[in-house]
């Protein structure tokens, strides 16, 4: 099919009235009623269950006080939130779709890895809390490999700022976050007046996270004035803007995301920090200890041993190495959060690459399928949506923007 829209493409340009842009606008722009069907049946699966809210613990900060007492001994016991779903039923619901029909190559494509990922992610979610919860983890998110684990260290080995240096701006609390949380919110109303999203106060949830659309922050939160504005674009500038420019995709992939968007979500959310001039060096510290942390649970240790090697050897603070070990070991094992220094290190070399940065904002996509997405650009079935970053106005966002350098370069964002 590529071939033959290459050859119309080049016929249609030298014998032609009609000159398509690109060979993929002679693609297939209809789609069938079993296209659709597949897309509404993975994107119901999908919105059923939330992985990563249901293997964090509802009581971290109970604990860590626990854990605090004891001197940094006592193995922490979290507790999870009930699940909500059957994960059997879901999956019978899962492989009842019929994604063998759909015969666009690239739409099937996309499918079959969605419903691979989403049966992974089911399995995850019945094994919260047991063994097979970490062997399981590195299929859906991956793990460290050799040349991210060495810029991990890079990072690392540069000192953080001394404490002189540091802002003494007051903190920020969870209401006053919420507040201007919600102010952030109204500048995309005025372009979006039906943008449903609101910010809720919680206590079962540790910082602030994206969940469906909601932003949920945690009533003990509290972070420097400084920060404010880089957690906002992080949150709300990519994770909820990409969620409801793809709520207007024809297809719901773009809002349930694409297999292995994470990476791609988390890369653009660190740049958007980056961009709006809130990336600090203590920050990616933080991103390169969490990727030794996940090689430490890949290679073993337990959670004590995660934390010591967190104070010890990489010089975090108690309170700090308890957070990184907590998202680590949450659920029995998460890799998760391996994903943000390697997503912002593959987004630099994209971008470097001479890729549109915007093109990542139409929904929740993949860098490993933006091939598809261009695919389907090109044939007018997605579009751009509603909202666009507000710190992409910006002349500090615009300048960086264009001098980005490659991942290799990543530790410059900060020098």
């Amino acid at each position: 099919g590529r071939a033959l829209r290459q050859a119309f493409y080049t016929f249609a340009h030298a014998r032609a009235r009609y000159r398509p842009a690109h060979y993929q606008e002679l693609g297939r722009r209809a789609m069938t009623d079993a296209v659709a069907d597949v897309d509404r049946g993975l994107a119901r699966v999908s919105d059923a269950f939330d992985l990563l809210l249901h293997a964090t613990p509802v009581n971290a900060d109970a604990v860590y006080s626990r854990f605090m007492s004891s001197r940094y001994s006592a193995v922490p016991e979290f507790l999870y939130r009930p699940q909500t779903v059957d994960p059997a039923a879901l999956k019978r619901d899962l492989y009842s779709l019929p994604v063998e029909e759909i015969e666009d190559p690239a739409l099937h494509h996309l499918f079959s890895a969605q419903r691979d990922e989403l049966d992974r992610e089911i399995t995850m979610l019945a094994d919260r809390n047991t063994p097979r919860f970490v062997l399981e983890s590195p299929q859906v998110y991956g793990g460290p490999d050799e040349r991210l684990i060495a810029m991990a260290r890079d990072i690392l080995a540069k000192p953080s700022p001394p404490a002189q240096r540091r802002s003494v701006t007051p903190a920020i609390g969870a209401e006053a976050f919420a507040g201007r949380a919600e102010e952030e919110l109204a500048y995309y109303r005025a372009a979006y007046p039906e943008l449903p999203t609101r910010v809720e106060l919680r206590d079962d949830v540790p910082g602030v996270m994206v969940s469906k659309g909601r932003l949920l922050v945690s009533r003990s939160m509290s972070l420097s004035a400084e920060r404010c504005d880089a957690i906002l674009q992080h949150e709300i500038g990519t994770h909820v803007l990409t969620f409801y420019n793809g709520l207007h995709q024809p297809l719901s992939q773009f809002h349930a995301g694409m297999p292995g968007y994470e990476e791609t979500q988390e890369g653009m959310a660190v740049l958007a920090e980056y961009l709006c001039g809130g990336l600090t060096r203590d920050r990616l510290r933080l991103l390169a200890a969490r990727v030794m942390a996940v090689d430490s649970l890949i290679a073993g240790a337990d959670f004590l041993e995660t934390f010591r090697l967190l104070c010890a050897d990489l010089g975090f603070a108690h309170r700090a190495a308890y957070t990184i070990a907590m998202r680590v070991h949450r659920g029995g094992g998460l890799t998760k959060d391996v994903v943000y220094l390697r997503g912002l290190i593959a987004l630099l070399d994209y971008l470097a690459e001479g890729h549109e940065f915007e093109k990542l904002l139409v929904g929740k996509v993949a860098l490993a399928h933006m091939d598809i997405v261009e695919e389907l650009w090109w044939r007018r079935i997605i579009a751009s949506g509603p909202l666009r970053p507000r710190y992409l106005d910006s002349p500090l966002a615009r300048e960086r923007l264009a001098g980005l350098p490659g991942g290799s370069g990543v530790a410059q964002l900060i020098e």
